[in-house]
């Protein structure tokens, strides 16, 4: 009978021929039918936004989010081109130039929605959020240094460095406050530092830790207790209390099997909260069915498998645990707003990975994509590493 294997990233000391291989469809297909989903059910979304106001371009939405995803799409073509020697060389100015931007971000942000995570692009009118691109930063500066250490981490000391870097990232991210994105961030992260050879005890002392400093900001901003409650007794509570997921799981239970049709949603129509970003899932139950949410689903799962197996062919260590954290990121964002959306956790406030609308998600997912090709198009020529 055939067991379940860790996924075992390569020794820099124990590598096997390098071969380079084309563009992996098994990654670039479910990512390109993420992204045209995307743009599809972004415009439907915020047909009634736009109808509200007269003065504004019912296609502004799809304007924006076609804009987006132009220069997702460059950036991730560029992302997997660009050397991983070369990737790996700048990790150190990266991180200080993500850590630098979440520091700017909290003196002179624009706030929306309670929080100040966004900072303006001179002369483009745009803003984007620095924690997007420093989520995919400490990835990065996190897998230099555990290719450092091929077979594992030897010590609790060894661990500082890289919790210094998650936590300080995760805290600056937090007192925005944006907790989703810090959720995402360190949930991701703990999974992937096991995957890099962390200790179990010393990810649950961090986990631990973690949770102290997360009751601390929750009871320091009551809306985000309330949703806790909110989830727990959504039936006991008037009906605002649980109001998104509420309104989440009649859009979806309303579109059964195969959906009301493309533009048919009712629940868009100011129902669902956030209907474009955090609620799109809804608004694709209701219009496309349980057959358009599956499919969801399982291209996420397509992307996550051979995302693991990218990793554990990768040419060089290095590679192999970028190519890991990368997905674990995208996978565990993408879980927790399918999580939210089916009421199996409380809102978060986290975007559906190339689906939402927003330019910073889809832009520097995008490039996420683009380092996993990168990984992809230069693997171990060894079937044996791939996880099974």
């Amino acid at each position: 009978m055939a067991t379940m294997r860790r996924i075992q990233i390569p020794q820099a000391e124990l590598m096997p021929a390098e071969t380079k291989a084309s563009t992996d469809p098994f990654i670039l297909i479910p990512t390109l039918a993420l992204v045209g989903l995307g743009i599809a059910m972004v415009f439907s979304a915020s047909i009634p936004m736009a109808a509200m106001n007269e003065s504004e371009d019912v296609y502004g939405y799809l304007k924006r989010e076609l804009l987006f995803a132009s220069v997702g799409l460059l950036a991730m073509w560029m992302a997997s081109r660009t050397p991983m020697e070369k990737v790996k060389r700048q990790a150190g100015t990266l991180l200080f130039l993500a850590t630098s931007l979440l520091v700017l971000v909290l003196i002179v942000g624009a706030r929306v929605n309670g929080a100040k995570s966004w900072l303006p692009i001179p002369g483009t009118g745009f803003r984007f959020q620095p924690s997007e691109l420093a989520k995919f930063i400490v990835v990065i500066a996190t897998a230099r240094y555990f290719a450092k250490f091929p077979m594992g981490i030897p010590h609790w000391r060894r661990m500082v460095p890289p919790f210094a870097m998650l936590g300080g990232t995760v805290l600056l991210i937090a007192v925005e406050p944006d907790m989703g994105t810090a959720a995402v961030l360190a949930m991701a992260m703990l999974v992937y530092f096991h995957i890099a050879g962390a200790k179990l005890r010393h990810l649950v002392a961090a986990a631990g830790a973690g949770l102290v400093g997360t009751t601390i900001m929750v009871l320091q901003h009551p809306y985000q207790l309330q949703r806790i409650v909110g989830f727990f007794k959504r039936t006991e509570l008037p009906l605002a209390e649980g109001y998104q997921a509420t309104q989440s799981l009649i859009a979806l239970g309303s579109g059964g099997l195969t959906g009301r049709g493309y533009t048919g949603s009712i629940w868009k129509y100011f129902y669902l909260p956030a209907e474009i970003t955090d609620s799109i899932l809804a608004v694709i139950g209701e219009e496309l069915g349980l057959v358009a949410t599956w499919t969801v689903v399982a291209l996420f799962a397509i992307l996550v498998w051979r995302g693991l197996a990218v990793a554990g062919r990768a040419s060089d260590r290095f590679s192999g645990l970028v190519a890991a954290g990368v997905t674990c990121l995208l996978g565990i964002q993408a879980l927790i707003n399918i999580a939210v959306a089916t009421h199996m956790m409380p809102a978060t406030g986290v975007p559906l990975p190339f689906v939402s609308y927003g330019g910073s998600s889809l832009v520097f997912s995008l490039i996420g994509v683009g380092l996993l090709l990168n990984v992809s198009r230069h693997r171990m020529d060894d079937p044996e590493s791939v996880p099974t």
